[in-house]
């Protein structure tokens, strides 16, 4: 939080200039007045100095400078006009008078200047003494105000940005969840998506990488938000110094770290390996280029070091999954086989055929358009061929998936001629009319009779007949 002028004590004004106590301006404006005064006398009057004036003209000095300057000013003012009233201007005593009177006449008027300016003055310096007490008293409550409504401003700060931060980490556990169920799937093409949503809720990374695990060191896999003037490297050897770090199973490297900062040599800022923690298995690395300064923090490094083994154990459950489905005999709905089964089997048949000198065929079930057919149309297609399929052929007759994606399938029928295998298309035809419903119209389904070739199940040039 920054230091702000206003939260300041306030600065006291600066203080008049003075000499001996008394305001410079005083001085200024005695010495006018007696000038002006006395030139006055002496040009135009009798130059007696007013003294048998009532009242006397310094009367005016005196009572102006006490209640302007207070009772300091006002001695000055009164001493003053007693000097100019008295030096050099004393009358001449008449014969016979009393020396006491003589002298009582001439002090009375400076007595009563010093005396009536005293009192005015003290009554000023009073009145100047409460104002500068309700002045300073004044700039402390304004203070005290200023204080208080920058503290209030502060705090509405407070609260707004505690408010957004816990309106983003509502969202970043929302974001959080759903990209964690889009992470729980099989396919790669989703779990991507899905380890980008999780990286940018939980990180907020501005630039992030991931990588694999090569014999040879780390390989970039995909990069995002890299510019074109960025100079990252593509691929880092085993003798780089990160990839040692990371595969020596060491923890992830924060360029908040002198140490670690060399060894990222400004090739990002974090880097950790993605392990998986079962099996203990590094299969590839998950490096922050760039982030936000706020985002760069203790926490930041802890959700880093979660996020990296997430996203280990969901590429390791992807892989797991896809060779379990490469080993499975059957497809989803267990009535139809896996085109990997039907590798094996073509060959055997291949194979079989040549040494005991018998022919087999195949038929395929192809839509004519299957861009046309939804998802479940497609599966409504599989179903449907499985069940016709275990009603109208033998149990020595294999039903296969083709081309899963264009729902393309294969029925093989070991030891059966290409002319039966036509008529055998025809009941399979008939049969599956039962099973399919009005959204799937079997005009739409073409059923070909093919051989078995060395090549199989390879897709070939259309051969023998159509059911």
């Amino acid at each position: 939080m920054t230091d702000r002028p206003a939260a300041d004590a306030p600065a006291a004004p600066p203080a008049p200039r003075r000499l001996l106590g008394v305001r410079v301006a005083a001085w200024v404006e005695i010495a006018l007045f007696f000038v002006a005064v006395l030139a006055i006398d002496a040009l135009l009057l009798d130059g007696d100095r007013f003294w048998d004036v009532r009242p006397h003209p310094f009367w005016l000095i005196v009572i102006l400078v006490a209640v302007q300057y207070g009772a300091n000013a006002s001695l000055v003012a009164a001493l003053t006009a007693s000097l100019a009233l008295t030096v050099g201007n004393l009358p001449v005593p008449e014969l016979g008078a009393d020396v006491f009177q003589y002298w009582a006449g001439i002090g009375l008027r400076p007595a009563l200047w010093v005396g009536v300016g005293q009192i005015l003055g003290q009554m000023r310096d009073r009145e100047l003494a409460e104002r500068t007490r309700l002045q300073t008293r004044l700039s402390l409550l304004e203070h005290q105000n200023q204080l208080i409504a920058n503290g209030f401003e502060e705090l509405k700060r407070t609260k707004s940005a505690l408010e957004a931060r816990i309106a983003r980490q509502f969202r970043t556990v929302i974001t959080t969840y759903r990209a964690a169920q889009s992470m729980d799937v099989t396919d790669e093409a989703r779990l991507s998506r899905g380890l980008d949503q999780l990286i940018q809720s939980v990180l907020s990374p501005q630039k992030y990488s991931l990588w694999t695990l090569a014999p040879d060191g780390f390989v970039l896999e995909r990069a995002v938000g890299w510019q074109e003037d960025d100079h990252f490297e593509r691929r880092l050897d085993l003798g780089h110094p990160v990839v040692r770090h990371l595969l020596a199973r060491e923890p992830a490297l924060c360029a908040a770290r002198p140490m670690d900062e060399r060894k990222l040599m400004g090739q990002g800022l974090l880097a950790g390996a993605l392990t998986d923690l079962d099996s203990g298995e590094i299969v590839g690395m998950l490096k922050v280029e760039e982030t936000a300064f706020l985002d760069f923090n203790l926490y930041t490094l802890e959700n880093f070091n979660v996020i990296c083994s997430w996203i280990a154990a969901a590429r390791m459950r992807a892989r797991r999954w896809q060779q379990l489905q490469a080993d499975r005999l059957t497809g989803a709905n267990d009535l139809l086989m896996t085109a990997e089964v039907s590798e094996r089997i073509y060959a055997l048949l291949v194979q079989l055929g040549r040494r005991k000198g018998f022919s087999s065929s195949q038929l395929i079930v192809r839509p004519v358009d299957p861009d046309a057919l939804a998802p479940e149309q497609h599966s409504i297609l599989a179903l449907a061929l499985g069940e016709a399929a275990r009603a109208t052929f033998r149990s020595t007759d294999l039903a296969f998936e083709r081309e899963a994606d264009d729902a393309e399938y294969a029925i093989l029928l070991p030891g059966t001629p290409l002319d039966d295998a036509e008529l055998l298309g025809s009941k399979l035809r008939q049969a599956m009319a039962g099973h399919l419903p009005p959204s799937v119209p079997l005009d739409q389904i073409l059923i070909e009779a093919r051989p078995i070739e060395e090549t199989a199940p390879a897709p070939a040039p259309s051969g023998g007949g159509s059911a």
